[in-house]
C-alpha cells in the first residue's frame, strides 16, 4: 500500500511541475512619467515631450535646408544673368560649379549623417552612408571642375585670399574623398587598416573641407564683382552661410568627439 501512495505522490509532483512550467511570463509592466497640462486638461508623458523635440529639431532642419536652396538660386541667377549680352563665361562657370559643389552637394552629404536630417533621419545608417558618399562623389567632382575654370580664368595666377582658400579647400575636399573610402571599406579590412583612426582623419578633414568651402563662398559674395551689383543681398548671404555653417558643422563636431573617446 506504500508504493501506489508514495508514486501517487510523485505522479502529482510531476503534474505541478509541468502546469507551473507552461505559465506564461508576465513581465513588470512601467509607466512612464506623466506630466499635466493644467489649460487644457490633457496628460503627457515622456514619449510625447521626446516626439515634440524632434519635431522641432527637424523644423530647424528644415529651415536650413531652405537657406541653402536660397542661396544656390542666388548663385546661379546671378552666375547667369550678370552679362548683359548673356554670354557664360569661365568665372561664371566658376561660380555654377564651386558653389553648387559646396552649398548643395557637400553641404548635404554632412546634413544626410544628422540625426534630425528632414529626408533622412528614417533611413538606416548604411543607406545614410551610401547616401553621403555619392553626394560627396560628385560634390568633389562640382568643386574641381568650379575651381579649375576659376584658375584657367585668372591664368593659374592666384592672388586673392578666395584664390587661396578656395584652393585650400579644394584640396582638404579630395582628401576627405579619399578617407571617406578608406572608413567605408575600413570594416571589411580590419586587418589591414583600422576603422578608429580612418574615420577620425575623414571626419576632421571633411570638417575643415566644407568650412574652408562656405567660407571661401562668403569671401566671395564679399567681392566688388558680386556685391557692386547685388548690394544688400551678398550681405544677406553671407548671414545665411554663416548661419548654415555654424548648423552642419556642430553634429560632425559631436561624432568627432566620440570617436574620438571610442578609439582611445
Amino acid at each position: 500500500m506504500d508504493k501506489p501512495s508514495t508514486s501517487r505522490q510523485s505522479i502529482e509532483k510531476v503534474e505541478i511541475f509541468e502546469v507551473r512550467e507552461h505559465v506564461p511570463y508576465q513581465a513588470e509592466v512601467t509607466r512612464a512619467p506623466v506630466a499635466y497640462d493644467e489649460e487644457s486638461g490633457d496628460t503627457y508623458n515622456s514619449s510625447s515631450w521626446s516626439s515634440a523635440w524632434r519635431a522641432i529639431c527637424q523644423l530647424v532642419n528644415l529651415l536650413h535646408h531652405m537657406q541653402i536652396a536660397i542661396v544656390v538660386f542666388c548663385l546661379w541667377r546671378f552666375a547667369l544673368t550678370s552679362q548683359p549680352n548673356g554670354s557664360i563665361t569661365n568665372l561664371q562657370l566658376h561660380i555654377v560649379f564651386a558653389g553648387t559643389g559646396y552649398q548643395l552637394f557637400l553641404v548635404e552629404s554632412v546634413l544626410t549623417l544628422h540625426r534630425h536630417n528632414s529626408w533622412s533621419f528614417q533611413l538606416r545608417q548604411d543607406s545614410k552612408r551610401i547616401i553621403h558618399g555619392c553626394l560627396q562623389l560628385v560634390g568633389s567632382l562640382f568643386v574641381m571642375a568650379g575651381t579649375f575654370l576659376a584658375l584657367s580664368e585668372v591664368k593659374m595666377v592666384i592672388n586673392t585670399a578666395h584664390g587661396i582658400c578656395g584652393v585650400i579647400a579644394l584640396t582638404f575636399t579630395l582628401i576627405s574623398f579619399v578617407s571617406g573610402i578608406l572608413a567605408l571599406f575600413s570594416s571589411k579590412i580590419r586587418l589591414l587598416v583600422k576603422s578608429g583612426p580612418i574615420k577620425i582623419l575623414h571626419i576632421a578633414v571633411g570638417l575643415f573641407a566644407v568650412t574652408m568651402g562656405l567660407v571661401t563662398m562668403i569671401m566671395g559674395f564679399n567681392m566688388d564683382y558680386f556685391s557692386a551689383t547685388q548690394g544688400e543681398l551678398s550681405t544677406a548671404l553671407m548671414v545665411f552661410v554663416c548661419i548654415i555653417l555654424i548648423y552642419v558643422i556642430v553634429q560632425p563636431v559631436l561624432d568627432l568627439i566620440s570617436t574620438a573617446r571610442n578609439a582611445l
